[in-house]
């Protein structure tokens, strides 16, 4: 096992933010529905993981959260549900 992989390296993506649901700490997750409907709305307009669209996500999550006193992952819920390719 490489340094990289000791000091969790491969923990990328949403790796951390479903951990920190789990913890029951309140967060938004960047799935592929959030992020396409962010992108769509011009929230967002560079790479994922990028400090920019991290930094615009996060502003425009806190923005609704503050409007609609939902929690952070009850808005990234309702965004998944209501964008993107919902397959039962």
């Amino acid at each position: 096992m490489g340094i990289s992989q000791k000091h969790g390296a491969r923990l990328g993506g949403n790796t951390g933010p479903y951990a920190l649901r789990q913890l029951g700490v309140d967060t938004f997750i960047l799935s592929n529905d959030v992020e396409g409907y962010l992108r769509n709305t011009n929230i967002i307009d560079s790479g994922r993981g990028t400090k920019r669209a991290m930094n615009a996500a996060n502003k425009a999550f806190m923005e609704w959260h503050q409007e609609s006193g939902r929690s952070l992952s009850e808005i990234s819920q309702i965004i998944a549900y209501g964008f993107g390719d919902n397959r039962v």
